[in-house]
Order: structure tokens, then sequence, then C-alpha cells
């Protein structure tokens, strides 16, 4: 969606009367290229530098001591949380079964059938 525009630009050329152009909301389709494949680039490298700082810091005793009180910490804090979510799982993963179960049985009966028929 371009705009026109009659204010002046930064770059002191001024549009051709009645030319489109596009405003600082509105981006060209090889400008959004552009930030994404920029964008991209940049992630990239954080991934890779912070791989290297995250393999360095998990060596170390003082780092890990740490992560394990905050692991306890947040564990005790939201335990009944915990509880809760776990109980839910577990009535699912039950019921989960229970339903593959039935349809087991209803494919395997359906397919004797199949073979009756056949003989």
């Amino acid at each position: 969606m371009n705009h026109i525009s009659t204010g002046t630009h930064s770059t002191g050329m001024e549009p051709v009367k009645g030319q489109a152009t596009t405003t600082g909301a509105h981006s060209s389709k090889g400008e959004l290229v552009v930030k994404g494949v920029a964008t991209a680039v940049a992630a990239a490298a954080i991934i890779e530098t912070g791989k290297g700082v995250m393999t360095t810091l998990a060596k170390h005793p003082l780092v890990i001591f740490s992560m394990g009180i905050a692991a306890g910490f947040l564990t005790h804090k939201y335990r009944k949380e915990i509880i809760l979510i776990t109980g839910k799982t577990a009535e699912q993963s039950k019921d989960f079964v229970l339903k593959q179960k039935e349809n087991l049985k209803e494919l395997i009966s359906e397919n004797q059938e199949e073979t009756d028929l056949a003989k």
C-alpha cells in the first residue's frame, strides 16, 4: 500500500508530481527480504556464540550448583500447580491408551470380518 507523498525527502530530491512513494511504515518486498536475511544471520550468530558460552558455563561447578538451587526454588514455589498438571496428564494418558485399545480392537474385528468374507 503506497501513499502519495508531497513532502520533501532527506535526500534533497523532490518526488515527481503524482509519483507514488513509500512511507516509513510500509516497506518494499526487497527491503523485507533483506531485513529477513539480516535477522536470520544475526540469529545464527547469536546462537553459535551462545552455544560456546553455555558449554563453558555448564562445565563450571558454581553455575551448576546455582541452577540446581533455582530449579529447587521454582519447583517448591509451583509445587501445587505441578501436582495438578501431573495428575491431569496421567488421566489424559490413561484415556488415550483406552481409546487406542478400542480403536485397535475395532480394526482387528474389521480385518477379521473382511478375511472371513473373502473366504
